[in-house]
């Protein structure tokens, strides 16, 4: 008859691999490390429960449910919002999806100031959708300084799983995703990636703006009237990390990276997309 656990043998890998950590610390990806690979198979079922035990343990201090009372936040989850559908034959705006589903009403143009000379970052909800086929940003007016354009690109955001991060912080450029635009007089201007651009369905990023040299006049762009508020500030809806290097796109960010909120345009900035499956 298998023994109780707290009468089983001396743990060989599951606590010297995790010894000293606080539960609060410990990841699910910390878990399969240590758990990748154990075999299933008698020899190694005392190991396998002490796994389960601590994983629970980590959960309920955590509150972290997903998999086992909830469906996952990523990849096949229940979408948070509804997903998006262009119009059949659409070739105007309406071809486009806001990337922050949390704007609306179009409008009230602001001048990208000079925060527009290092990254900052606004809210991406992919909806159903699993490639980008196209991006798009709208401008109304002065085009800045002739012959001067601006880069996006799309990042992953941190969650409850990611040990030692505040949710929903830019940590890397999705591999693609870094494109050049023109700065317009005014209307669309849309870009296209170079290669396939994949996404996770379902999930938060968000995509982030630079302008890709200096700037004597600076453009003018929609920007978004109403939205709910996004990372914590009534007046913008967007996330610029402090030390940046002007007209650069980061790979990656860290852990110990100071975010405050972009002040690149008031509120958010017009920029859509279009996905595909």
């Amino acid at each position: 008859m298998t023994p109780p656990l707290p009468d089983s043998e001396r743990s060989r890998r599951i606590y010297p691999l995790l010894q000293n950590q606080d539960l609060e610390n410990v990841s699910q990806a910390t878990l399969k490390s240590v758990g990748d690979p154990i075999s299933i198979e008698n020899l190694n079922e005392d190991e396998l429960r002490k796994l389960v035990l601590v994983n629970l343990a980590r959960l309920s201090v955590k509150g972290e449910w997903n998999g086992l009372l909830t469906a996952a936040s990523s990849g096949g989850g229940t979408p948070v919002f509804v997903p998006f559908q262009v119009p059949d034959g659409a070739t105007t705006d309406e071809a486009f999806i806001p990337t922050a589903p949390i704007a609306s009403d179009w409008g009230f143009s602001g001048t990208y100031t000079s925060t527009f000379d290092t990254p900052s970052h606004y809210p991406f909800y992919s909806g159903s959708f699993t490639e980008v086929e196209e991006m798009a940003v709208f401008f109304t007016g002065a085009a800045g300084t002739a012959g001067t354009t601006g880069s996006l690109a799309i990042y992953t955001l941190s969650t409850a799983s990611d040990a030692g991060w505040k949710i929903g912080r830019p940590m890397a450029k999705v591999a693609n995703s870094e494109m050049s635009f023109a700065c317009d007089t005014g209307g669309r201007v849309e870009i296209t990636p170079s290669s396939t651009l994949t996404l996770d369905a379902n999930t938060w990023y968000s995509v982030a703006i630079v302008g890709d040299q200096s700037f004597a006049t600076y453009p003018t762009a929609y920007r978004a009237f109403n939205w709910m508020i996004f990372w914590g500030n009534p007046n913008y809806g967007g996330l610029k990390a402090s030390g940046e290097t002007n007209y650069t796109l980061p790979a990656t960010y860290s852990t110990s990276t100071t975010w405050a909120a972009a002040t690149t345009i008031y509120s958010i900035p017009k920029i859509q997309w279009r996905g595909t499956n």
